[in-house]
């Protein structure tokens, strides 16, 4: 009989890839309710199902974190981050809170810093059940470490046509520039707020851009449409862009029209960390892509996208966010049936 650690090891490594655009599962878990670290886990293994490059290359690409991790000495071993061996996602981690936490309450908001975490307390306070905090764009930790889940872009843009090869040195530069810029800020305070308040809190941010990018490349770039036309109306439809239309931050054509044919659909501009190098527009036209769905686009992108005649559809960057989080969302509830959600900063709940 395996003993404890090869069982876990076991579980970690053996989900089948999803078998739907909600990505659900019909595996059996552990009795309820679900632990902080066991909640992380679970979320970090769903975005191994969604994510572009696929659950065998992300195993082998851990596997060499880890032979690597094996091979360092002094002060290299001693700073080491060793979930880097298991987590792919540096931009997704608990950020503090201990591990066996019971979660049945998790306030849940897309962007999270010192004053949310303040209203967490505020709201504890006055009675409101808050187990922990689940936050979308990352802070502490992930972020320092949020231009080291860019290479993912690579095989994004792979599938939309361009060579990997391409895409691999367009995106070095870039990656060095939100390293620089984000190196320069004071990334800790909303972390150590956590702390001092006692709130646990996790980040998950590529988790759940991946599992937007998956969802429209279902939903949307696999399927043939007459015009853009078709398209926003099948955006429309989703109830995160729906809600978010009507409080006026709908889905927008920034370059096209509603009756201008799509040509090729992708969607290369929802996981990756942020926005790749302008250049990616270029070399998506040179691919032979006809449009390209993005959460948002830079001034810059757009102004190429217009001079490479490519159509561009904004769907809305907080919506996007919110439906990553609802997928991520509604395939944890199916495995814990306790767990509720409090909406703050942002997001709202759509169930599927």
């Amino acid at each position: 009989m395996a003993d404890k650690k090869e069982q876990e090891e076991e579980y970690r490594f053996t989900f089948p890839p999803p078998s739907s655009i909600y990505l659900t599962t019909h595996l059996s878990f552990p009795v309820n309710p679900m632990k902080l670290k066991k909640l992380f886990e679970r979320s970090v293994q769903i975005g191994i199902d969604a994510d572009p490059r696929g659950r065998k290359f992300i195993e082998k690409m851990l596997k060499k974190e880890l032979d690597r991790s094996k091979k360092l000495e002094g002060k290299e071993k001693e700073l080491y981050d060793m979930e880097r061996t298991w987590n792919p996602y540096s931009d997704s981690r608990i950020l503090w809170g201990d591990d066996n936490t019971e979660v049945k309450r998790l306030m849940v908001g897309i962007d999270i810093e010192t004053q949310e975490f303040l209203l967490a307390d505020r709201l504890r306070e006055k009675g409101e059940k808050i187990d922990a905090v689940m936050i979308h764009h990352p802070e502490g930790r992930a972020l320092a470490d949020l231009d080291k889940v860019m290479p993912l872009q690579a095989d994004v843009y792979l599938q939309a046509g361009v060579p990997v090869n391409h895409s691999e040195n367009l995106l070095r530069p870039r990656m060095d520039k939100i390293w620089r810029a984000i190196h320069a800020d004071n990334m800790f305070r909303s972390e150590r707020t956590a702390e001092l308040l006692n709130i646990p809190a996790l980040g998950c941010h590529t988790i759940t851009d991946n599992l937007v990018w998956a969802f429209m490349e279902k939903a949307i770039c696999k399927k043939q449409f007459d015009d853009l036309g078709e398209i926003m109306n099948v955006i429309f439809e989703m109830p995160e862009y729906a809600y978010y239309a009507k409080k006026g931050n709908p889905p927008i054509i920034v370059h096209g029209s509603r009756s201008s044919r799509p040509g090729k659909i992708v969607a290369t501009e929802f996981t990756g960390g942020t926005n790749g190098p302008d250049e990616f527009i270029e070399a998506q036209s040179r691919a032979g892509v006809g449009t390209i769905l993005a959460m948002h686009f830079t001034e810059k992108e757009v102004e190429k996208g217009k001079e490479h005649h490519l159509n561009m559809i904004q769907c809305s960057h907080m919506a996007s966010d919110a439906l990553g989080i609802n997928l991520l969302l509604d395939i944890l509830s199916k495995e814990e049936k306790k767990l509720d959600v409090l909406e703050v900063s942002g997001f709202v709940r759509f169930k599927r």
